[in-house]
């Protein structure tokens, strides 16, 4: 075979071993990941905390904010729990995904989440009555089931300022 030959045939060669892209599955991930941003929204008011721990993957990861990760489903509920004992009534939470891509049974959600305390609740020391923010989340799909896999969020409330230092007296 002639040199010229063979580069031609090499390509074509290992272009045809490629792995067939993954299916987009975004408009199908959106619809159920949507149900499920409801779903969370409808659990959290009320206080279903084993509820909730059953949308993340049994080996799921929570982020919270300015606290450990959660690993783990048994380790959210118990999260979950806490957090619902601090509050009464718990917090009217909105929750909605402003894209979602998915490729086979992986999504990425980005999204927006706003909660307020009905005016006379229970608040958690330090809470404010209200608070807005963002979310990532990275969905699994499992058995024919969306599950969260990994989830962070964050307050778009800016944190308390530490006082400015007293300047020394020389």
């Amino acid at each position: 075979m002639r040199p010229g030959h063979t580069l031609p045939i090499l390509l074509a060669a290992a272009l045809g071993c490629q792995a067939a892209p993954a299916t987009d599955t975004s408009a199908e991930a959106k619809q159920a990941i949507d149900a499920a941003d409801a779903n969370w929204a409808r659990l959290t008011a009320a206080g279903h905390a084993d509820s909730l721990a059953e949308l993340y993957h049994a080996n799921g990861v929570m982020l919270p904010p300015n606290m450990p990760p959660v690993h783990g489903r048994e380790a959210i509920r118990a999260f979950m729990t806490t957090m619902n004992s601090m509050s009464s009534p718990p917090p009217v939470l909105r929750v909605w995904a402003e894209s979602v891509w998915a490729s086979g049974p992986h999504a990425l959600e980005l999204g927006r989440w706003h909660f307020a305390w009905p005016a006379a609740a229970k608040r958690p020391p330090g809470a404010p009555a209200a608070d807005s923010g963002k979310y990532i989340v990275r969905w699994v799909q499992e058995n024919g089931r969306w599950l969260m896999a990994q989830d962070i969020w964050n307050s778009d409330v800016a944190l308390p300022m530490a006082p400015a230092p007293t300047p020394k007296k020389s």
